[in-house]
């Protein structure tokens, strides 16, 4: 089962406190659990620890991604008004943690990046990732007989990631982001293949920009830029 750990399940609630039903609906705070904001272009809230050297990691553990959806979400199939089972929604987010942590892996250890690895050491971040808020806009559960369903966009969702020293545990960063996918103000078929896309493509996107933020860390500490980190 995809069960959201203890201590994520904690900082999840705080979250939704701090920053209202979604991620994004209010300004976010200037510090939190000893991060400081920062500037990060394509996430909606970043916080690293004051201090903290990111470019001393040369290789990450990427813990299995947790989901959740969105608490007002109608769990039900959306052409026969069925509500899902326990089993069908526990299917469904195995399928997004599945989607999600491939693309993670793929997007960050690809060549250049971190090495992705499974146990701890003192060059090893440890990156912890919960998919939230989920709100599929069609499910189809692929049954026979069903019918097609057009939408504007697959659904929405929010990343929650801390990355941690994979030996003290220490958080040294945060990211929070809240987005919907892509919507081009067209409907098209909105089925499990193309929600499973979508999905791929929304966290790959997460992916990029937090692989993005590694290689300027460790390129400005080639050049002796000591202001990257900030």
């Amino acid at each position: 089962m995809n069960r959201i750990s203890r201590p994520l399940q904690f900082l999840l609630v705080a979250l939704c406190v701090m920053f209202g039903a979604t991620a994004s609906a209010k300004k976010p705070p200037q510090e939190w659990d000893g991060l400081s904001l920062v500037k990060l272009k394509g996430m909606d809230a970043a916080y690293a620890r004051p201090g903290a050297d990111f470019t001393i990691y040369n290789k990450i553990i990427i813990d299995p991604i947790q989901v959740a959806f969105a608490k007002g979400w109608d769990k039900e199939e959306t052409f026969s008004k069925r509500k899902l089972s326990a089993e069908q929604l526990e299917e469904i987010k195995g399928k997004i943690a599945k989607v999600a942590q491939e693309a993670f892996t793929d997007v960050l250890g690809d060549k250049g990046g971190p090495q992705v690895v499974t146990a701890p050491g003192p060059d090893v971040l440890r990156f912890s990732a919960a998919i939230i808020d989920v709100w599929p806009n069609a499910v189809d559960t692929m049954e026979p007989g069903r019918s097609y369903v057009f939408t504007t966009s697959a659904g929405s969702a929010t990343l929650y990631a801390e990355l941690r020293d994979s030996e003290t545990g220490q958080l040294i960063g945060r990211v929070v982001d809240a987005r919907e996918a892509r919507n081009g103000g067209d409907f098209r078929w909105t089925n499990s293949v193309e929600n499973t896309h979508e999905a791929r493509l929304m966290v790959s996107e997460w992916a990029r920009i937090l692989r993005k933020r590694y290689e300027a860390l460790r390129e400005a500490a080639g050049k002796g830029d000591t202001t990257a980190n900030q």
